[in-house]
């Protein structure tokens, strides 16, 4: 890529000449020329400069979204090539929300380290949407999780499993024994949101206010799907989650509980760029999810207990 736009997109997403400067290994003033080489090419300025840092104008953030567009090609592009010259990938990104990486991404890096020794993984636990463009930035190449609204069609889906979430509680709160929770017991608990995930808290406020429960409480929002189940354990807090992760729940000894009118359910799977559907890692990171159940079908619950306790203790 020009090395010009390059510099150009650095300080779009850092907002600062510093933080372009680190992201790409130049010094700033070699960033701060290249952005004055680019606004006298084009013709326009792209930033406007503040004490603090520095703001797209209105031709900066259109030219963003072309720029963005040519990198995403490009990256495409390359990776298509590699796979005809067998370079392959050196390292795989993979973010993940917690109905996935608390039941298996352990085991499926475990399997996809024995076939590919030399490749490096890393794993986010704390994606935050959009997805699509955190896959085509490269920031993630797979990403495990809930399939988010309005997609871009260079991302391939496969689907995985329906998510139906339930609410979770203390073991000993007077509602736990209910077969199902209506919402309007749930008046006056304040409730933890799993704060990466926006599409969930909006059907949490669709299923709760036509269930006379007005607005939900929201005190707390984490990225810790942990965090969320000690906070119920310790307080008046109610957490929606996966009913898939009752296993998970239920070793922390909290209880989960189907919703009368259920939840709305949504997909979720395995989303990647299609442009790397060729490489041989990423086929068998699909292959692996072909007749995947859920740790909730397995004899795991006794090793997440001892695993759970161990953080509580923490």
């Amino acid at each position: 890529m020009d090395k010009n736009i390059n510099a150009f997109l650095a300080v779009a997403r850092s907002k600062t000449l510093t933080g372009a400067a680190k992201l790409i290994g130049l010094t700033q003033p070699s960033v701060t020329k290249r952005i004055a080489n680019l606004e006298e090419t084009l013709g326009a300025a792209l930033f406007e400069r503040h004490r603090r840092g520095m703001t797209l104008t209105a031709a900066g953030q259109a030219f963003f979204q072309r720029a963005k567009r040519v990198e995403a090609e490009l990256r495409q592009g390359r990776e298509e090539v590699e796979i005809f010259s067998s370079a392959g990938l050196s390292v795989l990104r993979v973010g993940s929300g917690p109905l996935f990486h608390l039941d298996c991404v352990a085991e499926l890096f475990k399997i996809l380290k024995s076939k590919y020794p030399n490749l490096l993984f890393e794993l986010s636990t704390d994606v935050k949407l959009p997805t699509s463009e955190l896959i085509n930035e490269g920031t993630i190449d797979v990403y495990l999780g809930m399939t988010p609204e309005n997609l871009d069609d260079d991302i391939y889906i496969k689907y995985v499993t329906d998510v139906e979430h339930g609410i979770v509680l203390k073991a000993d709160d007077p509602h736990a024994q209910q077969a199902k929770i209506d919402p309007s017991v749930l008046k006056g608990y304040n409730w933890v949101i799993f704060a990466v995930d926006p599409e969930t808290e909006r059907s949490i406020q669709e299923y709760c206010v036509p269930g006379s429960l007005d607005h939900p409480i929201i005190d707390v929002r984490t990225t810790s799907f942990t965090t969320g189940l000690q906070l119920v354990q310790g307080g008046d807090f109610v957490m929606s989650a996966p009913l898939q992760l009752a296993w998970v729940i239920e070793a922390a000894g909290l209880i989960i509980k189907p919703v009368i009118k259920g939840m709305p359910r949504r997909n979720a799977g395995v989303h990647v760029r299609k442009s790397a559907l060729g490489y041989g890692v990423i086929k068998e990171l699909l292959a692996f999810f072909e007749d995947f159940e859920f740790g909730y079908q397995t004899e795991r619950v006794a090793q997440v207990k001892t695993d759970i306790q161990v953080l509580s203790n923490e």
